[in-house]
């Protein structure tokens, strides 16, 4: 069977779930293919699976620095204030900017290649109306459960692309998602509201291709609590690098009785940064973040997607403070659930900061539920179901 995959031309909407969705598949022996901008082609074909290039496919940010689409107000403050994910934004982003011109490679690419099912992550349309016009099983994989998909602005949206395609309008915003929805969090994660009826769940495996654990990190004290730290691999390029958030955090975990390890970013070096240091506070450029939130007993996350995913598999509670994307929308869903404490970064001193990691430190209950998150997320299928599901769209 033929599988093709659509993502965002972003890594971060390839890591969580499309890769090693793509790469099950072609364990299970079906022949499958990812298609996306050419930006990130590069991170498909490393792994050796096939990669179809949709020339017409930019990513968000390219857009947006293009002029063709209204960045949302706060944006050149991402950093110091956190940005919420409008709907209409939503909406205007991804499938009145971003789903037509996929589609139409998308297109191109099944009438030469006929894939018998297109699988499309979840911020990703154009796989989605492109399937529908060529009357091919679809499905999505979700890699943001908190994006606002339900908004009556994004099915106005999908409907103008739908009729650009000659396919009659929708009545539901979740008509993507009916058909086959795999989500890899447990349905309790989601917010009643959207918990969709045949919805499916299903289990990341753990990375093991990042290597081991840092041996310093390895050697640090373990007399106390360990409070793993990371704004996610965007941060060096926000604006001014997010050093002010990144100051705070290790002058607050350096006045905690912690061990505290600060992901700084992949292009900062440790040894040139210039900002506070704390005696208990180790800084790195890159962490592997899957293997230490093993041992960790509280993150302090921007709150992306993947990184909420990780820490609740591993049973870890959560400080959040999230920048920007859905990002605002995770923090919210983990504090509802009691399994985190949110901040925005407008609110974030030292002194708020530090009464946040105290409160999760303190207070079992978080740790408690976090672990009943994680006792079910182990308890889901694995990937390889998920393939086995996705092919049963074809009969």
């Amino acid at each position: 069977m033929r599988i093709l995959i659509t993502a965002q031309a972003s890594y971060s909407h390839l890591a969580p779930l499309v890769l090693p969705v793509a790469e099950a598949a072609r364990r299970a022996g079906h022949e499958v293919a990812v298609a996306t901008g050419a930006a990130v082609v590069e991170h498909i074909e490393k792994r050796g699976l096939t990669a179809f290039t949709l020339p017409d496919v930019k990513a968000l940010g390219e857009v947006m620095q293009g002029g063709a689409l209204q960045r949302p107000p706060g944006m050149e403050n991402i950093g110091s204030v956190t940005v919420e994910l409008q709907p209409e934004f939503f909406a205007a982003a991804f499938i009145g900017q971003l789903a037509g011109p996929s589609a139409r490679g998308v297109l191109d690419v099944a009438r030469d290649w006929r894939p018998d099912v297109i699988l499309h992550e979840s911020t990703e349309y154009g796989g989605y109306l492109a399937a529908e016009h060529l009357g091919i099983p679809h499905g999505a994989l979700d890699i943001a459960p908190m994006a606002p998909y339900a908004h009556p602005a994004v099915k106005d949206a999908l409907n103008r692309q739908r009729t650009a395609l000659g396919l009659e309008p929708v009545s539901d915003s979740w008509h993507p998602f009916r058909a086959f929805r795999a989500g890899v969090v447990p349905e309790d994660f989601y917010p009643t509201g959207s918990r969709l009826p045949g919805a499916r769940h299903y289990r990341v495996p753990a990375q093991a291709s990042r290597g081991a654990l840092d041996p310093d990190i390895a050697r640090l004290p373990v007399d106390r609590p360990l409070v793993l730290a990371t704004l996610g691999s965007n941060a060096p390029r926000l604006p001014g690098g997010a050093s002010t958030l990144l100051h705070t955090i290790i002058e607050a975990l350096g006045e905690l009785p912690v061990t505290g390890v600060v992901a700084l970013g992949a292009e900062r070096d440790p040894q040139q940064w210039e900002g506070p240091r704390a005696d208990n506070v180790h800084l790195t450029s890159f962490v592997q973040q899957e293997l230490l939130l093993q041992s960790s007993d509280l993150f302090l996350t921007h709150a992306g997607f993947n990184g909420t995913r990780e820490a609740l598999s591993a049973g870890v509670p959560m400080v959040a403070v999230p920048l920007f994307a859905e990002q605002s929308h995770n923090a919210a869903r983990l504090q509802e659930l009691g399994v985190g404490v949110r901040l925005n970064a407008e609110d974030v001193t030292r002194e708020t900061l530090s009464a946040a990691l105290r409160t999760v430190l303190a207070d079992d209950s978080y740790r408690s539920r976090a672990q009943g998150l994680q006792r079910r997320a182990h308890a889901l299928p694995d990937l390889d179901r998920l393939v086995e599901d996705a092919a049963a769209l074809a009969g």
